[in-house]
């Protein structure tokens, strides 16, 4: 049985690190060719490798793309993820926060959501709600004291 393209996708994203921009658009381009040009997969990929290569600006329209198209569960919350990252790199953090609000708890990504979501919170200036959302998405994983921890975040904004 042959290789699937999403496992080429995750072959390709394995061994980024190894190859140089010119030969990563090329290979992408490959692989993205297997498929339409507005489909929501390949229009995530293509705003991946624009961030990967520090293309913020280029990745936020396949970003809203994809988003807008037909990506579902897991893959849409990571989209949400990313195009959010790129939009605080780039000064749009209420949008960010929007985005990443958008994660429920019951995605796998839920936790990797509030680390960015702390981070555009402080960007914009909203000091005691970042600290907040990163020690509620830190008191879950405390060997002794994920209770107290948690209390006390949650009365970071409350004074």
């Amino acid at each position: 049985m042959g290789t699937s393209w999403q496992e080429h996708i995750e072959i390709f994203w394995n061994t980024a690190g190894t190859k140089s921009p010119e030969s990563l658009r090329n290979e992408l381009e490959q692989l993205l060719a297997q498929r339409p040009a507005d489909d929501s997969e390949v229009l995530f990929e293509r705003a991946s490798l624009h961030d990967y290569l520090g293309e913020e600006a280029l990745a936020v329209g396949p970003y809203r793309e994809a988003i807008a198209g037909t990506l579902s569960g897991e893959k849409l919350c990571e989209a949400r993820i990313q195009l959010a990252s790129t939009l605080r790199n780039l000064g749009e953090f209420q949008e960010a926060i929007e985005l990443l609000r958008m994660v429920g708890q019951d995605s796998a990504t839920y936790r990797d959501a509030q680390a960015f979501l702390a981070l555009a919170l402080h960007d914009a200036g909203e000091f005691a709600q970042a600290l907040q959302v990163a020690l509620q998405a830190l008191a879950p994983s405390l060997e002794l004291y994920a209770r107290p921890v948690h209390d006390y975040a949650g009365e970071l904004t409350a004074k």
